[in-house]
Order: C-alpha cells, then sequence, then structure tokens
C-alpha cells in the first residue's frame, strides 16, 4: 500500500515499524516474499550491495503493495537521492552524512522549489502518486541521515534540527570505526552505547526517529528498550548462508533437529 511521507514518519517515530529488512541482493521474487514475512519495512542497499539504480523499479514494485521501501544511496550525492525518490522509494537512507550542510543538501535533492532544489522529472513517483506529486512530494521523501563519522556525531544536534529531515540512522560499524572502538555492530561497547544514545537524544528532541543496523535479536530488543525506534532484523545474504548451514548440519546430525 503506498505510504505518505508523513505517515512514514509518525509510525517510526511512535514505533509502528519496528522491523526492518535489509536487502542487498537484486532479485525482486526473494525481495517480494521477504516483504510477505512479516517485517515492517524493507531497506534496498546500494552503497555496499549488489542492487543497481537500473534494478531499483522492479524491486520496490514488488515489494511496495506490502511495505514501506526505504533506499541506502550509494554516496552522499545529491543527485542520488533525486534519481531514487523519482523512482518511486518511499524514502532514502543517506550515508556518510558529515555535516549540516550534507543533511540540508540531501533535503534540498528531495524537495521542489521554492522549498528545495530537485529538478523535476518524478518519473514512477508520478505514476504511483498520482496528479499532484509535486504539490505534495513532502509526503512522499523521507529523507534520513546515517550518523557514522565523528564529525556527524559532533554535530549531530544540529543535523537532527535541518528543517525537512525525517530520521537519523546509526551506522554501527563506521560509527564505531570513528570512535577507535571497532565496528559495533551489535556491540556494546560503552563509548560506543554512549554515542548512540547521543544521537537517540538529539533525534527525539526534534521528532525525529532513529533507526539502528544489527543482527543479534538480544542486541536489537536491547536497543530498542534504550530508545531505538526500528532495528533491522534480517539481511537476505545473511539468511541465505545461515539457512543453508542449519539444513546441512540438520542433513549431518539428524539428533540435532
Amino acid at each position: 500500500m503506498p505510504t505518505t511521507h508523513a505517515t512514514l514518519h509518525e509510525r517510526l517515530r511512535r514505533g509502528e515499524l519496528r522491523h526492518a529488512a535489509w536487502l542487498a541482493l537484486r532479485d525482486p521474487l526473494a525481495a517480494e516474499a521477504i516483504a510477505r514475512s512479516g517485517v515492517d519495512l524493507i531497506v534496498f542497499d546500494q552503497q555496499h550491495g549488489a542492487i543497481e539504480t537500473g534494478d531499483l523499479i522492479g524491486l520496490l514494485q514488488a515489494v511496495q503493495p506490502f511495505v514501506p521501501a526505504l533506499v541506502r544511496l550509494p554516496s552522499v550525492a545529491p543527485a542520488a537521492v533525486t534519481r531514487v525518490l523519482d523512482l518511486g522509494a518511499d524514502g532514502v537512507v543517506v550515508p556518510l552524512v558529515d555535516s549540516v550542510d550534507d543533511a540540508r543538501e540531501a533535503v534540498a535533492a528531495a524537495l521542489y522549489p521554492p522549498a528545495g532544489a530537485r529538478s523535476y522529472g518524478p518519473l514512477r513517483a508520478a505514476v504511483r502518486h498520482g496528479p499532484g506529486y509535486r504539490e505534495r512530494v513532502a509526503e512522499h521523501a523521507l529523507v534520513i541521515a546515517m550518523i557514522e563519522t565523528a564529525n556527524a556525531l559532533g554535530s549531530v544536534e544540529a543535523i537532527a534540527a535541518v528543517p525537512g529531515l525525517g530520521g537519523l540512522f546509526v551506522g554501527p560499524a563506521d560509527l564505531g570505526l570513528a570512535l577507535g572502538v571497532g565496528p559495533q555492530t551489535d556491540g556494546d561497547d560503552p563509548t560506543y552505547l554512549a554515542a548512540r544514545r547521543r544521537v537517540v537524544a538529539a533525534a527525539h528532541a526534534h521528532g525525529l526517529s532513529v533507526g539502528l543496523h544489527g543482527v543479534a535479536a538480544a542486541a536489537q530488543r536491547a536497543a530498542l528498550a534504550d530508545g531505538v525506534d526500528w532495528v533491522v532484523v534480517a539481511s537476505d545474504l545473511p539468511l541465505l548462508v545461515a539457512g543453508t548451514r542449519a539444513q546441512l548440519a540438520a542433513m549431518r546430525d539428524p539428533e540435532a533437529q
């Protein structure tokens, strides 16, 4: 079902959409199956995944009848924001936002003048949302800034205050590296946890939601209890590997079933 920016923003902030799947592979059938599995949200990964821009229309069409879909962009470049929103994504997760200016540029790339600087050519977005898309673009263009550098953490309160920004997302691996404590996917280093809480506090002070990537269920439950609004609970390639290994183990040791 199509989801407006306002509704998606509000549902994320209220914690109604808490469990996301992170997809890095290019297959629409697999994406559709995962979208129907019970998750609340899909994030397609163009930064470190195999997904190309030409794959996105088919992938988005496969999942959006069931759940909202965000795209983690390949870079912080404003042109990437515009392109993905033109293809009909419900929003973008912008990596390596390092400053207030980066956040402002991302928001401007999502909105048409006079509110922003986006070039007009919505392609599938206009097909999906119908007449009046330009006037209602803010409802369909959720922009989430990743906080994963030392500079971004130092400016997180100012980044969260950027008008039009829809949320923050903690990149635990890169943020942990920036803090000198190593990748913190599911980590509990005190320095990292303090930084994550600072991100949560900054976001919530401005009515924004906070997302988090992770793997282990116990760590993700703890993050939700610690103020994070939504978490990645599954990723397609790790699921394939884990499922295959579990099936092989069961075949080799029937007593383990």
